[in-house]
């Protein structure tokens, strides 16, 4: 691994992000053969845009993380202070396409992966921080609870209802439990995009310069199928951004919803 990237994984170690399988001896490029001159240099533009990305990802990180953390503790102020503790992981997956989602750890601590790709993939700390803003307001919002407990009622709901038809129960459920699943989905969406631009402007970073990447994205029925369309999102991003500064412009402010 060069040493400026083992530099800069080591840094952001420390200062509190994790990384998996980011030190390995799979991580060092393999040795270039003689027929495929151009892959060293290949192999090196990767490695820079990793480079560029990780010391984007530190510094927003440091900047964005006491506004969400200051949000979370304010929504939940009844939880412990594990509940707003973001951890965040940049994971080894080579292949896969730019992603960032949340998730949990075992002991229920709020958990924010990006993998390789999307650090190379974001080119400004306004798309950096539009997508920690994003996936920071999905934890707030507690998407993770929420959704399960959308799909146990909506399964629930639906082999009540069989039951009573006398239809089959089990495949009612599980119909049932898919539709709420495409119906809550995107709704979350739309819910972590509004909550996310007001995080990322409260820390200073500007979402009309970010949200463009939607554009960027590789398409895939599975995203699709997840995400509202992308112009709809991009749209609504813009419009909320002008009516904060309007709001800002006569001393107020667009609430959080969580």
């Amino acid at each position: 691994m060069p040493r400026l990237m083992q530099t800069l994984l080591t840094g952001l170690c420390l200062s509190g992000l994790v990384f998996l399988a980011a030190c390995t001896e799979n991580d060092r490029p393999a040795p270039p053969l003689m027929e495929a001159q151009t892959a060293p240099v290949i192999a090196g533009q990767r490695n820079v845009l990793l480079s560029e990305g990780l010391i984007r990802f530190s510094r927003v990180h440091k900047r964005l993380l006491p506004v969400a953390k200051r949000a979370c503790q304010k929504a939940h102020p009844e939880q412990k202070a594990a509940r707003c503790a973001f951890q965040f992981v940049v994971a080894l997956d080579r292949g896969n396409p730019p992603d960032a989602k949340f998730t949990r750890d075992g002991a229920g601590r709020p958990v924010i992966v990006f993998n390789h790709a999307m650090v190379k993939f974001l080119k400004t700390d306004d798309e950096f921080a539009m997508v920690m803003a994003h996936e920071m307001a999905h934890q707030i919002a507690r998407h993770i609870t929420r959704g399960q407990e959308e799909v146990l009622r909506g399964a629930m709901n639906s082999a009540k209802t069989a039951k009573a038809e006398g239809r089959d129960v089990n495949q009612a459920a599980r119909y049932g439990a898919q539709r709420a699943l495409a119906s809550y989905t995107k709704q979350f969406e739309y819910e972590a995009d509004r909550n996310g631009t007001i995080l990322m402007m409260a820390a200073g970073y500007n979402p009309d310069q970010a949200i463009t990447l939607l554009n960027r994205l590789p398409k895939s029925s599975g995203r699709t199928s997840r995400h509202p369309a992308d112009p709809d999102r991009i749209n609504k991003v813009r419009a909320l951004s002008r009516q904060i500064r309007d709001s800002q412009s006569i001393g107020r402010k667009v609430p959080l919803l969580f």
